[in-house]
């Protein structure tokens, strides 16, 4: 290994444990995969980093009781489990002895997380002892290899049943002393509480938060590429994160920004609207049609440089099994179809339909492959790779097939299904992708971004992989490239900052309005849009004496230290700090004011204006102190309502016509539509409030309707309805 023993993730701060790398467990993985050359040294180097940076995190498990709660944030599709594999590996040889991984809710996915995790951690050696679904009266057996110095590793169903057995076991009085992981994969399917707005617990939900009330000392890590729902969920969840690490992925990895980014004319091509009908789910159209075409012709190109891996296709038009079934008749029937006519002779009549639709698709292959082979050495090779080819149908029919359970048989496949398509499934050498499946209505952002599984580490044969989707499916992954992108520099800039994630500001940019997207599901989180612009306005205020104080004083010696100007509008002036500097006003303005208790989102504003000010979109913001008369004067506003909301604005000029040259047009209207903030000095007064308060308020102009501010952010919904 390259890296010195006892790594100290947080090196600068001293706040994290130190963890050491050079255990048994860590480096026998670590000579597995470098045997058998399946990563590099520098990114197994990251892979330990990141395993390191959150084990340091989690209970000392030689420390006092208690309980934490973390998130691995990946990509889809990127090595996620070879994270927690290292992770597993980690812990043991730092003092945890016990590490459950709850591996998905369907029993394919479980067969094979249980299969890679004991050829990983080899436990043939017994130091790790797998045990799948295991039942209480098993624990006389765990006990065993604990007192023999091993660490027992439980891989169960995520399902209710499972996990209330392995809560049982580990309940155990002889077995709950020991530190236990607890490995949440996809950690954002099922585990939550899709009951919370009801107020009740949904089953798999109350029996994750009963197997972490049975375990005194454990940290319980969910990872997910899909973290939408995690982050918004109410910050008083059991399962709300007090810490998250990202887990990037390594070389070679093309995901959304490949695919969908600006080069996205490489590999995307726009079918007919008309394919993506409900009626069309089931057949073979011509847009259908043209992928198989490319997917035959790709093999054939691939073949040809001397790439025998073999090729996949997958088509996803439809969640009904009928359609399924019917699209699996139709697309064996053509290539039962294309098969005879490959044998004729190009100046058959017959085959003029299939070469120009092969040769097509050739030239188009030709755009992204470099030195690809002869037309005629494709040709020739496409009798094979017809013959070569099986048409599955991926779905619970007894004539359906799971892609986890049964191995390809041929060289080149094609899986048509739906959900079964979708998370968790990694699809060998998947290279043509055709889908048209999408809600009628809105779209969840996680689940829609679960169902590109033609990300991956596809590097080696990118050139030849094709998405063929509807315009409208396109714009939809587009749009999801950029709420990836945006979220994903959020996380790591506050993942610099060392940010607690209960301070992390969940803010995610995504256009609700326009593509019908919802970040996740609401069942099981609250959400909202955040201000697409126009005026965001502190109605309520802070009144305990020495909050208020503090603010004026903030306020005051911001524009002293501020080169400043008086400006009249009408008979009203203000003082004015013409540009400035965004940073300054995030830093010494409006973070340092105390908004507890108001309607004043702070955080949420403050992150906005950071992403404005981060894209270059807002690098000055002119600033306002809002006076009458002289500055410094205070406005006196009487509170009235009954609900304790004032309005800062001071309106027009009452008895004045626009045209004289004293008019004022108000507070709201001298902005010049660019951005504006605005800074009260308020004397709060009234009958509910003892003795006369100076206070302040703000009031943020965006220009309404300008891509240049809008970010059509989405935040979390603090409130319960």
């Amino acid at each position: 290994m390259s890296r010195p023993i006892g790594i100290d993730p947080a090196s600068d701060t001293g706040s994290l444990r130190s963890i050491s790398i050079d255990g048994s467990e860590i480096q026998r993985l670590a000579a597995r995969y470098r045997e058998q050359d399946q990563i590099s040294e520098e990114e197994w180097d990251d892979v330990i980093a990141t395993a390191a940076r959150a084990l340091s995190q989690c209970p000392d498990p030689a420390g006092q009781p208690r309980r934490g709660t973390g998130l691995a944030l990946g990509k889809v599709q990127s090595g996620k489990t070879l994270s927690y594999t290292a992770l597993i590996a980690l812990a043991a040889d730092n003092g945890y002895r016990i590490t459950v991984v709850l591996a998905g809710t369907k029993n394919p996915l479980l067969e094979q997380t249980y299969t890679r995790l004991s050829y990983d951690l080899d436990a043939r050696r017994r130091t790790v002892v797998v045990f799948k679904n295991p039942l209480p009266q098993d624990a006389d057996v765990v006990l065993s290899v604990l007192h023999g110095g091993g660490h027992a590793l439980v891989v169960a169903l995520k399902h209710r049943k499972r996990i209330d057995d392995v809560r049982r076991l580990l309940a155990a009085p002889e077995l709950k002393v020991f530190p236990t992981l607890v490995i949440d994969d996809e950690g954002d399917e099922a585990s939550l509480n899709t009951q919370f707005r009801s107020g009740r617990l949904s089953a798999t939900y109350r029996s994750i938060l009963s197997l972490r009330d049975a375990l005194p000392l454990h940290a319980y890590m969910a990872y997910t590429a899909t973290p939408q729902a995690n982050l918004l969920i109410d910050g008083i969840d059991a399962l709300s994160p007090d810490f998250a690490v990202l887990v990037e992925p390594g070389s070679g990895y093309c995901g959304g920004s490949v695919f969908f980014g600006e080069h996205s004319n490489s590999c995307v091509r726009q079918i007919p609207a008309g394919d993506g009908d409900p009626e069309s789910a089931a057949k073979v159209t011509g847009g259908l049609r043209q992928a198989i075409a490319t997917f035959l012709v790709g093999a054939a190109i691939r073949f040809t440089r001397g790439d025998h891996s073999g090729h996949s296709m997958l088509v996803h038009t439809s969640h009904l099994r009928a359609d399924h079934e019917s699209l699996q008749r139709a697309v064996r029937n053509l290539i039962l179809k294309w098969r005879e006519t490959v044998k004729l002779r190009d100046d058959d009549p017959e085959v003029g339909g299939l070469l120009t639709l092969a040769r097509g698709a050739y030239d188009d292959l030709c755009t992204t492959v470099e030195s690809p082979p002869p037309w005629s050495d494709v040709r020739a090779q496409l009798r094979d790779e017809v013959w070569l080819t099986e048409v599955w149908m991926v779905n619970s029919l007894p004539l359906g097939r799971d892609p986890i359970e049964t191995p390809f048989r041929l060289r080149n496949n094609i899986l048509i299904g739906g959900n079964m398509l979708g998370r968790g499934v990694t699809i060998p050498q998947l290279a043509v992708t055709y889908i048209t499946r999408e809600a009628q209505q809105d779209t969840n952002a996680d689940t829609l971004e679960q169902r590109a599984r033609w990300f991956g580490y596809k590097q080696a044969y990118c050139d030849l992989c094709r998405i063929f989707l509807t315009s409208h499916l396109r714009d939809r992954y587009t749009e999801l490239l950029r709420h990836e992108d945006d979220f994903w520099e959020a996380l790591r800039r506050n993942e610099r900052q060392r940010l607690l994630v209960r301070d992390w500001p969940r803010m995610f940019r995504l256009d609700m309005r326009g593509w019908q997207l919802r970040p996740t599901r609401p069942s099981v989180a609250n959400y909202r849009q955040f201000r697409g612009g126009g005026w965001d306005i502190q109605n309520r205020l802070v009144e305990d004496l020495e909050g208020a104080s503090c603010n004026v004083r903030v306020v005051t010696d911001f524009f002293r230290q501020h080169t400043t100007e008086v400006r009249r509008y009408g008979n009203v002036e203000h003082l004015v700090i013409p540009a400035c500097q965004t940073d300054a006003v995030i830093s010494e303005l409006l973070a340092q004011l105390e908004t507890q208790g108001t309607d004043w989102e702070s955080t949420y504003t403050i992150e906005y204006l950071t992403r404005l000010l981060l894209g270059g979109r807002l690098p000055a913001i002119e600033v306002l102190r809002m006076t009458e008369g002289q500055p410094g004067d205070l406005r006196p506003r009487v509170r009235t309502k009954r609900d304790g909301r004032v309005n800062p604005m001071q309106g027009r000029s009452p008895e004045r016509e626009p045209t004289d040259p004293m008019f004022y047009p108000g507070d709201e209207n001298i902005h010049s539509n660019q951005p504006q903030l605005q800074v009260h000095l308020i004397r709060a007064q009234g009958d509910e409030i003892p003795q006369p308060v100076d206070t302040t308020a703000l009031a943020l102009y965006i220009p309404k309707d300008d891509p240049l501010y809008d970010l059509r952010a989405v935040v979390r919904g603090e409130e319960r309805p």
